[in-house]
């Protein structure tokens, strides 16, 4: 049974890449990868050892969610509450650093993560400037200056991006940090292109992998904006990948990005070889 389903993925990808290779051909680069919450298929997301996996495949972006302690120490928790993806339980709002520094934040994912800690904010900036690894900064709460203050005291300006789930924050945010221009702003609609574009004043829009479209790409590059595709989840999106490549989008975000990072390799590799 373990050699049918082996079988299987190679198949898959096999011709995910010969798909993707098509199209490939007429292309001079690729979309840069990201991560979310690093490469959470392979290792407990929002972790360091996400992060390691991420440096170990060559995935030159990790997103990560930044929230608040109850004594106002910045860590990496996608939830309010600790109970999903630590040992603690209730909100993280609650419990003081000291005692967050004690929980494992790798057991739920499997027993081999036993004793993976809840990072801090500024260990994931110290690992990020050590390894050239950029990052996304997906905020929670806490004060824009004190998160901005951190990028800036480790020398991560220009490899952190910022984005945000509600647009009141973005705009605060903008409005707080014009000189910022390594900023997110979700489009949900392509009709409201314009007006994120001017309110909102984006170094990037953010869109579904299914929603974007080629207008939309060219007139956010013709502004200087670049386009992320969001193609998340953990089944099969090979039609996305070739979607976004298509469409010429920037960035592609994956909860799979390491296997992102192989169809491109091969993919290279088949371009390299075709032009001999």
């Amino acid at each position: 049974m373990k050699l049918i389903i082996l079988t299987v993925k190679k198949i898959v990808l096999i011709l995910s890449v010969g798909i993707l290779f098509a199209i490939s051909c007429y292309q001079t680069s690729y979309p840069r990868i990201s991560g979310h919450r690093g490469a959470n298929f392979i290792a407990p997301e929002n972790t360091l050892a996400s992060a390691d996996s991420c440096i170990r495949y060559g995935i030159p972006v990790m997103e990560t969610d930044v929230i608040l302690s109850k004594d106002s120490v910045f860590y990496l928790l996608h939830d309010a509450t600790l109970d999903r993806t630590t040992n603690g339980a209730g909100p993280i709002g609650e419990w003081l650093s000291k005692d967050l520094d004690t929980l494992d934040a790798g057991s739920w994912f499997g027993p081999e993560w036993a004793g993976e800690p809840l990072p801090r904010f500024t260990d994931l900036l110290e690992k990020a400037r050590e390894s050239g690894l950029d990052i996304t900064v997906d905020y929670r709460n806490g004060r824009f200056e004190d998160i901005v203050a951190l990028v800036r005291e480790y020398g991560m300006e220009e490899h952190t991006w910022y984005t945000f789930s509600y647009e009141g924050d973005t705009r605060a945010f903008r409005e707080q940090f014009p000189e910022i221009t390594n900023v997110q702003a979700y489009l949900n609609d392509p009709n409201d292109l314009e007006r994120v574009l001017r309110e909102l004043r984006p170094g990037m829009v953010v869109m579904q992998a299914d929603k974007i479209t080629l207008g939309v790409v060219r007139r956010c590059h013709d502004r200087g904006v670049k386009v992320l595709a969001l193609a998340l989840g953990f089944g099969d999106k090979t039609a996305l990948h070739r979607r976004a490549m298509w469409l010429g989008v920037d960035v592609i975000a994956s909860d799979k990005p390491e296997q992102l990072v192989q169809q491109f390799q091969l993919l290279q590799d088949k371009k390299t070889a075709t032009a001999r």
